[in-house]
């Protein structure tokens, strides 16, 4: 790949990745929730053609909101 090609392939990962904690922030404690969330994980992965960096960022939101939802269990849903 040329290097204005690598660029694109890194915006698109990182613009995915974004697309995606926006669209599932804050997390919600239920199953349902978090079933819907990881196949949107799935598609968003997907919609980027399944590129390594995309998966890895995907992946990192995921256990972002993993732990955000735990520190709301924790403190409270109203503490930033």
């Amino acid at each position: 790949m040329t290097a204005e090609e690598y660029a694109k392939t890194h915006q698109r990962a990182f613009r995915v990745a974004f697309d995606f904690l926006n669209a599932h922030f804050p997390p919600i404690d239920e199953n349902e929730w978090w079933d819907k969330a990881a196949k949107d994980a799935s598609t968003a992965s997907l919609s980027a053609n399944e590129e390594a960096l995309a998966i890895e960022l995907i992946n990192a939101v995921m256990n972002y909101l993993g732990e955000e939802q735990k520190r709301r269990n924790e403190h409270g849903s109203t503490e930033h």
